[in-house]
């Protein structure tokens, strides 16, 4: 009964007391859950509004900015460092951020003082939530605007592309824009690949090769006058483009006008008049014929009359000339009638042969494609001959006569490195190019082209004088003025084109301003300076060679 009776009458009273209970602990946890729901947006928005988060500001930079663009290194052949991107702070604004104008643009010009304030206050006064107001700022720079304290300035990481060469390789790096894309050069052909990939790109330039060229070329700019100038070194074997420059050039580590002219390659984007370095690819010519040999002669004694042209020698020997005496001595009487005797079709059909109607390419943009007549007459044939009338890129006219002394076979040229060619084609036989560079070396050693000599070397070649055109006429005391040649010339490793624009007169030079006055010494001191970097070794079987012995083979 007691059991009953404490059932009776506490059990009603112990079942309010646990509903009460109930009741409380369900409150408390709907409460809790309430909290539990909101705090999380709340502690968020706190840590937005009052702590300021960096790690959220720099998120929403990131939806607002332009991504940031990586680029992969670009390196020479030995692996030194070309172009890098390394990394600095960008200074953008948020408009709606900034508490007073005037005070701000008043502070950010203090720091910047190149900055135009009235360009400034139409940033700062746009609806814009993202505005720019310096890329890449140096830490100095950085430190100053952050001493400023001025609200709704925010930094950005960045990257910057770096030229630690400055001028050296330009034309063939092109360059990036302010935001790391490639617009010009090797930066904009591998665009793609530099900004996906992490290996570095490696050229074939050879940057020890490049410094000497570049800087006997300036040099030789300065002593006889030029307004400017461009050298081609390239490994005969493989195409590969050990050095390449041209002046005038520029910073790319500076933002230029790309219409400046020192943007402009010459050794790529012009079509010039060989002048009489085409004699070359004439002779070339003449011995595939079959029937015209280094020995069989041409009546050069009076000027050749042409329809309404008349062919005149610079230095006439007035005498017949065999086909090696018109390359040493370069009668353009001699090679006009070598062209008239093969015949114009005949010549034209020799020259698409070897490439030189075609257009060239490399991995630069832009390589101007050759020009020449439509009609190819007798009078086109006499002066394409010794090199007027037909016009191709210096980095063209090299190929070409590189494949006409590696055994006759062209490769096509790369700024690449490789260790085998990228494309060949056969564009003479295997013993016209033994002849060829057998007379090549005759004209350095006896004659038009003795100042192109560099002992121990055995250098071969040809100069080229050619008048400068304007306006379809020809300037007569204007020229471009080149050398083309190869060494060691009877077993080629490396192919070799210097061209002068415009060099001046001077006593120095006995009152001419040709191509063996200027252009010859330019290869030579190039030669002399890089031939020990790449290493050139004349084969003993080879360094007193009986060159008529050559010629005279069957």
């Amino acid at each position: 009964m007691y059991n009953d009776g404490f059932v009776n009458n506490v059990y009603p009273n112990l079942i309010s007391s646990r509903a009460l209970k109930t009741a409380k602990q369900r409150t408390l946890m709907a409460i809790s859950l309430f909290m539990l729901m909101f705090s999380a947006p709340i502690i968020r928005l706190t840590q937005i509004m009052i702590m300021n988060c960096p790690t959220e500001r720099h998120r929403v930079s990131e939806l607002l900015s332009p991504p940031i663009i990586s680029r992969a290194d670009i390196v020479d052949r030995n692996r030194h460092i070309i172009a890098t991107s390394l990394p600095t702070v960008s200074l953008y604004a948020c408009p709606h951020e900034i508490i007073d104008v005037p005070e701000a643009i008043t502070k950010i010009c203090n720091v910047f003082k190149e900055i135009d304030p009235e360009q400034l206050q139409k940033k700062l006064s746009a609806t814009k939530t993202f505005v720019w107001i310096k890329r890449h700022l140096s830490p100095r720079q950085e430190q100053a605007v952050l001493n400023q304290g001025i609200p709704g300035l925010h930094f950005l990481k960045t990257e910057k592309r770096v030229y630690p060469d400055k001028n050296l390789l330009s034309h063939v790096l092109g360059g990036t824009d302010i935001d790391n894309i490639g617009i010009a050069g090797i930066e904009k052909v591998f665009d793609e690949g530099l900004r996906s990939s992490e290996a570095p790109l490696t050229l074939s330039i050879n940057m020890k090769v490049q410094h000497a060229v570049r800087d006997e070329l300036q040099n030789s700019m300065n002593e006889f006058g030029a307004i400017g100038g461009a050298a081609i070194v390239m490994k005969v074997s493989t195409g590969e483009i050990m050095a390449m420059a041209s002046i005038p050039d520029f910073d790319p580590n500076k933002n230029s006008d790309p219409r400046d002219k020192s943007r402009f390659n010459l050794t790529t984007s012009s079509a010039i008049e060989p002048g009489s370095s085409a004699k070359i690819f004439n002779t070339a010519m003449a011995l595939e014929t079959g029937r015209i040999t280094p020995f069989t002669r041409f009546d050069a004694r009076n000027p050749l009359q042409i329809g309404r042209f008349t062919v005149h020698d610079f230095k006439p020997k007035s005498s017949f000339l065999s086909v090696e005496e018109i390359l040493k001595f370069s009668s353009n009487i001699g090679s006009a009638k070598i062209a008239l005797d093969v015949g114009a079709s005949a010549q034209k059909k020799f020259f698409q042969q070897i490439g030189a109607l075609d257009p060239i390419y490399c991995e630069l943009p832009d390589v101007q494609h050759p020009l020449y007549p439509r009609n190819w007459s007798n009078a086109s044939a006499a002066t394409i001959s010794f090199g007027h009338g037909i016009a191709l890129a210096p980095l063209h006219l090299l190929t070409i006569f590189a494949g006409i002394v590696n055994g006759g076979t062209m490769t096509y040229p790369t700024l690449l490195k490789r260790t085998s060619p990228y494309s060949e084609k056969k564009i003479i036989s295997s013993k016209t190019s033994k002849q060829i560079r057998a007379l090549l070396r005759i004209a350095v050693v006896s004659g038009t082209n003795k100042q192109a000599d560099v002992p121990g070397y055995q250098v071969g070649g040809k100069s080229g004088t050619a008048e400068k055109q304007s306006g379809g006429r020809y300037l007569k005391h204007s020229n471009y003025c080149a050398f083309m040649g190869a060494f060691p010339i009877m077993s080629p490793e490396y192919a070799i084109y210097v061209i002068l624009d415009d060099p001046k007169a001077s006593k120095k030079t006995y009152g001419y301003a040709t191509a063996g006055w200027n252009a010859n010494p330019t290869a030579a001191r190039i030669i002399k300076r890089i031939g020990p970097l790449l290493g050139v070794m004349i084969p003993s079987i080879t360094e007193n060679l009986d060159l008529r012995a050559v010629l005279e083979e069957r």
